[in-house]
């Protein structure tokens, strides 16, 4: 079963998937057990022929990795029980010598007050306009000076057609949008969104809102011979920042200082190479630009400066 993106509460099965190096030792010495739940969001968590893959998959093993005095265990749990087990301090499970954590988690003020956090660990570009590679020129008048599709006037013509997955949020600002064209007649409905890389192949729609990991999962499952690119939206250009949190057990607090303890080992984020990878080339390419800005500004603004 490959797991899917979805909106709010998100149901999947549970279970517990055990990788090679993260078997429970008997070890008395250890610090605790961390319990590393993983939520139904590909490409982020992938669980095929009871196989965990994908670019949190590969982040969470890699911090996994430099835990090693640490138990792990691994449990694929819906974002909703996740977040309602870490808040109840009841659970047996995160007292004493446990402690649930999360590789995906947005931190948010409620969720502090029953979670730890780390330092920013996950960056993501943010939802784009997706569309076939070569035809970027078609798009050139409805972007601003600096390359950034216009909503307005792209919803608006009625000449560039695109498709919208019934019931999906896409932040508010392009919600805004959303519901003031959703009905117009070049916006087609529908139910699935591995469809929307089908209907952009076969020439039926010529656009569509995608994170741009995301639309290079479908696209090699459901459309290999595709080739997209992402166009950043306007007021919507910024990298997404998610992180580990840990539930506020003295374990998971003990974790957390340790996670952030290997952040700051490597200011150059080597990890994020597993999201960068996850990129079409040219998504890829707008990343890493991103990442290098993200990491140090001043390094970034360098690079642009002409060469004597």
């Amino acid at each position: 079963m490959k797991f899917r993106l979805g909106c709010g509460a998100i149901s999947g099965l549970t279970g517990l998937l055990a990788l090679p190096f993260m078997a429970a030792t008997a070890n008395a010495d250890v610090p605790g057990t961390l319990i590393w739940t993983v939520p139904p969001f590909a490409p982020a968590f992938i669980s095929e022929d009871g196989k965990l893959t994908g670019y949190a998959a590969d982040t969470q093993n890699w911090f996994i990795s430099r835990l090693g005095d640490y138990q792990h265990r691994i449990q694929e749990v819906p974002l909703a029980r996740l977040l309602a087990e870490m808040r109840d301090s009841s659970n047996p499970e995160n007292e004493h010598n446990n402690a649930r954590c999360s590789t995906t988690l947005i931190p948010n003020d409620e969720r502090r007050n029953y979670i730890s956090f780390a330092k920013t660990i996950l960056l993501h570009l943010p939802i784009s306009v997706v569309i076939r590679a070569g035809d970027e020129q078609n798009f050139k008048p409805f972007m601003d000076e600096d390359g950034h599709i216009q909503l307005a006037q792209l919803m608006a013509n009625r000449e560039m057609a695109t498709a919208l997955r019934i019931g999906r949020s896409y932040g508010a600002l392009i919600d805004n949008y959303v519901e003031r064209y959703r009905k117009a007649p070049q916006i087609m409905p529908v139910a699935d969104d591995s469809k929307l890389l089908r209907l952009l192949a076969m020439g039926r729609i010529d656009w569509i809102f995608y994170f741009p990991s995301e639309a290079e999962f479908y696209r090699r499952d459901v459309t290999p011979h595709q080739q997209i690119k992402s166009l950043p939206i306007r007021g919507n250009t910024n990298l997404l920042e998610a992180t580990i949190g840990c539930a506020k057990t003295p374990v998971g607090q003990q974790a957390i200082t340790r996670i952030n303890q290997i952040v700051d080992a490597n200011p150059d984020m080597p990890w994020t190479n597993f999201y960068a990878a996850w990129l079409s080339p040219q998504d890829r390419e707008w990343f890493l630009s991103a990442r290098a800005q993200y990491i140090d500004p001043k390094q970034f603004e360098a690079l642009l400066q002409p060469t004597k």
